[in-house]
């Protein structure tokens, strides 16, 4: 079985944002996940948090992960159309 995680919640605060990701990225990765993917809403999801709560760039981000992570494969779950 393979294991995936969604990564969602951005409710620590901008400061922390980016080190929050990269330690859940990377240890998502050691912990044998294979697949972690983030949503491209434009702001955060009503049932997580308000819409003025931090919600990083979809993509920006995964790249930003690419460079911190080795094997897991990163990718988008939600893409927004416009």
């Amino acid at each position: 079985m393979e294991l995936g995680i969604h990564f969602i919640d951005f409710l620590p605060g901008a400061e922390k944002l980016a080190p929050t990701l990269a330690e859940t990225a990377k240890a998502a990765e050691d912990g044998g996940v294979t697949m972690f993917t983030l949503a491209d809403h434009f702001f955060q999801m009503e049932g997580v948090g308000r819409a003025e709560n931090p919600f990083p760039e979809c993509y920006t981000s995964l790249g930003f992960l690419a460079g911190r992570t080795r094997t897991i494969t990163l990718t988008a779950l939600v893409t927004g159309v416009t």
